[in-house]
């Protein structure tokens, strides 16, 4: 997914989600001058732990970059979804949210089930590049265990 393709502003978050941060931080994590900090704070709250709604949206673009751009971009989108795993929460008051079709999100479920999606792309992914293959199969053994910590 293209980061610029979301309407980042249209998604809620608490008082300090910037939306207009967001597309910068996709860009600079493709263009490989991003070591993930900053994603993790733009659709995130790295310090609490928690994660906004953007999340979601954010999900796909991760998933879209591990897809795409071997390297280390791919490595960063990886440990950034990997460093949430079962650690990070939804910031209080946004672990639900309206979609953009009108329906109720739930923050943690989305991930997941978009992780589970893209489990066959993520395996082909593995199969053909040994420098992600073992964050690949460590993300993979967390989306099958659900939203728990897993022993790394």
């Amino acid at each position: 997914m293209n980061p610029q393709a979301v309407d980042w502003a249209a998604i809620p978050g608490p008082e300090w989600y910037r939306p207009e941060a967001v597309p910068e931080a996709f860009a600079a994590l493709r263009g490989d001058r991003e070591q993930g900090t900053h994603i993790r704070s733009v659709i995130g709250n790295d310090h609490a732990g928690t994660l906004y709604p953007a999340v979601v949206a954010g999900t796909d673009v991760l998933l879209g970059i591990i897809a795409e751009h071997p390297g280390p971009a791919r490595q960063t989108a990886l440990c950034v979804m990997l460093d949430w795993w079962g650690c990070f929460q939804p910031e209080p008051g946004f672990e639900t949210f309206i979609g953009a079709e009108g329906e109720s999100v739930d923050v943690i479920a989305a991930i997941v089930e978009r992780v589970g999606r893209a489990a066959g792309t993520l395996r082909v992914i593995a199969e053909r590049d040994s420098n992600a293959r073992s964050l690949i199969r460590e993300l993979l053994k967390a989306q099958s265990q659900g939203w728990t910590i897993v022993e790394k």
